[in-house]
């Protein structure tokens, strides 16, 4: 009984299918060709239902059968010619049955489960992985053009309660119960080459239907439209691989730019270095004349609290003259030493120092700009031609690389541009040292002009003292007021000390920012090394897809036109599947169903007795 359903309502969906497919045409006769097949589909036997509006039928047709179906009287078989007459008006059937008739499409379907292929009978009952391999192809052996103008609709119906993790790609599914129906829709002219996959426990499956239909979609394509289009998409393939080209070529050059980048900053570096060893050395002797200053002023506090009591002796008047000629000479060395610093350490010093090492900064900086400016050109171009394809499902791989690349070059114009803007903060920073280091060199000369008056002061005193020992007195005075702006330049040399140290400081500051800087212009160097592997391999996939696409424009012109006519052709005049014989034919329809995979029942059922068929009954038999 549930078998009876399920024909039944293949049959009606068949009806409503072919009625929203075809078109009517002016003519009298109807052919179904009803397909037996085995599970594996091979055909088992071919039936023909004919149908007319009645009166006196003439028919052609190579039958090894043929009875009326719906009416009763006499049809009379001569050769291929079948004659009957039935009362006007009304709808008659009759079928025919063919012998070794060749249908258009030849089909195979296989079943393996695990693997291993089993026959249907072999798989009926099983469990495991199951996979289906279903094969349409054009049968040469058929003589008719039904293969070009015919449509097929291919289905098969899996009880989900046998069949799970259920899988067909490119089919329809429909849930219909607790059946998975799916559905292949096979173009005129086309194959088809699918598979079925599903866990299945105690496998059965009824019977797959195959349905041929002349399909007719009734409407107006445009096929030079649609041949346009793609013409289009096979230029963007073309201006994308020319794209990747360019990208690759200017890849190379911006990886040699940041390679020499990277020996220039790391030549910039070694000169710091070099610098800061200046740098600590007049660190090292501002220690050494603070220490100078302070034994000065200890010498002169002696000496004062020594003329306080008694007198100044002639010992204590010579380590005076000792001490302050000592200070002399550490600031005359300290002088020197500033103003070899100031040499070094100047913004156009630097570059020239670069240069004599083979470093140009300004054609360094120009470059930097000039790379921004190409690199930002190249990111528009890329975005242009990413913009004709991120549409387009089949090159999404190919859209996700131009964005990883767009990616990488605004991260190399990042770098290119925080390079610049290093270069120019290391300008900033050398010229205010430098302008501090004139400063320096100016307070160190009048620092020396000023000790050597003072130093020939301490010696005039010294041999006015000798000389005047009776006139302790004023010499008590004179050194009291020694003492008093001694104290003054102490502090001034302390205060001088000072900014020697934050000098020390801040070229430290400079030494770590160059060691960044190089860190960073050897992440510059790695990262164009990857976009230019990256562009290299982006510029193989676009050439492969560039030589796989070349010939598809005829390829596609072709096939596109045979199957839209195909498809839309209102001229198009059926013929009959029987016979050439026959004319003024309506319609042509195959229905091609397999046999069932069921469990072979225990027990035989008893026979129920013969009843009279009626019409549905004997239409009915065509599928058992």
């Amino acid at each position: 009984m549930n078998n009876i359903k399920k024909i039944i309502a293949g049959i009606m969906a068949l009806l409503v299918v072919s009625s929203c497919g075809l078109t009517a045409y002016a003519s009298e006769k109807e052919e179904v060709v009803y397909v037996m097949a085995d599970a594996g589909g091979s055909v088992n036997g071919v039936y023909v239902v004919n149908s007319f509006d009645g009166g006196d039928v003439t028919d052609y047709g190579d039958y090894s059968d043929v009875k009326l179906m719906n009416v009763n009287g006499t049809i009379k078989q001569d050769g291929d010619k079948i004659t009957f007459t039935s009362a006007e008006n009304q709808k008659v059937y009759y079928q025919g049955t063919m012998e070794n008739a060749e249908i258009p499409w030849t089909i195979s379907i296989k079943y393996f489960l695990d693997g291993k292929e089993y026959s249907a009978d072999e798989i009926a009952g099983k469990s495991g992985e199951l996979e289906i391999k279903v094969k349409i192809s054009e049968n040469k052996n058929c003589k008719s053009d039904f293969y070009k103008n015919y449509a097929l609709q291919c289905s098969f119906t899996l009880d989900t309660k046998i069949c799970k993790n259920i899988s067909a790609d490119g089919a329809t599914s429909a849930n219909v119960g607790s059946d998975k129906q799916l559905t292949y829709t096979v173009l005129p002219g086309k194959g088809l080459d699918r598979s079925v996959k599903a866990d299945v426990t105690d496998f059965e499956m009824p019977a797959a239907a195959i349905n041929g239909i002349r399909m007719n979609l009734g409407i107006d394509v445009d096929s030079k439209e649609i041949e346009d289009k793609f013409n289009e998409l096979l230029d963007g393939t073309s201006e994308l691989d020319d794209g990747a080209n360019e990208l690759y070529d200017g890849g190379k050059e911006l990886k040699d730019g940041s390679d020499d980048l990277k020996s220039g900053i790391n030549k910039l570096r070694d000169g710091i270095d070099s610098a800061q060893s200046g740098v600590d050395t007049l660190y090292d002797k501002s220690a050494a004349l603070t220490n100078g200053s302070y034994e000065v002023k200890s010498a002169l506090l002696t000496i004062q609290s020594s003329l306080s009591s008694v007198s100044a002796g002639t010992d204590k008047l010579e380590q005076l003259c000792s001490a302050s000629t000592q200070i002399k000479n550490g600031i005359a060395e300290l002088s020197s030493g500033i103003t070899q610093l100031k040499e070094s350490i100047s913004y156009d010093a630097y570059k020239s120092a670069m240069g004599a090492n083979g470093l140009d900064i300004d054609t360094l900086k120009a470059g930097n700009e000039q790379a921004v400016s190409m690199l930002s050109q190249q990111i528009a171009d890329l975005e242009a031609t990413l913009s004709q394809i991120e549409s387009i499902p089949e090159y999404a791989g190919q859209a996700a690389q131009l964005n990883a690349q767009i990616a990488q070059l605004e991260n190399v114009i990042t770098l290119l541009s925080g390079n610049n803007a290093a270069l120019g903060g290391t300008e900033t920073y050398l010229n205010a040292v430098s302008q501090a280091a004139q400063q320096l060199e100016d307070g160190a000369a009048e620092l020396q002009s000023k000790y050597e008056e003072f130093d020939r002061a301490i010696g005039e005193l010294s041999d006015t003292l000798k000389e005047m020992l009776v006139n302790v007195s004023a010499l008590s005075d004179g050194i009291d007021t020694l003492v008093s702006e001694y104290s003054k330049f102490d502090s001034g040399l302390s205060e001088y000390a000072d900014g020697i140290s934050a000098l020390y400081s801040g070229f430290s500051d400079l030494a770590d920012g160059s060691k960044q800087l190089a860190d960073g212009s050897k992440s510059l160097a790695d990262g164009t090394s990857d976009l230019v592997d990256g562009a290299k391999e982006l510029s193989k996939g676009t050439g492969k897809l560039r030589e796989g696409t070349s010939d598809m424009e005829s390829k596609v012109s072709d096939e596109l036109g045979d199957t839209l006519t195909a498809m839309t052709d209102d001229d198009y005049t059926p013929v009959s599947f029987v016979s050439d014989k026959n004319k003024d034919i309506k319609s042509v329809q195959f229905v091609i169903k397999t046999e069932a995979i069921e469990i072979p029942e225990a027990e035989e059922p008893e026979e129920e007795p013969e009843k009279e068929e009626g019409f549905l009954q004997k239409l009915l038999n065509l599928f058992k």
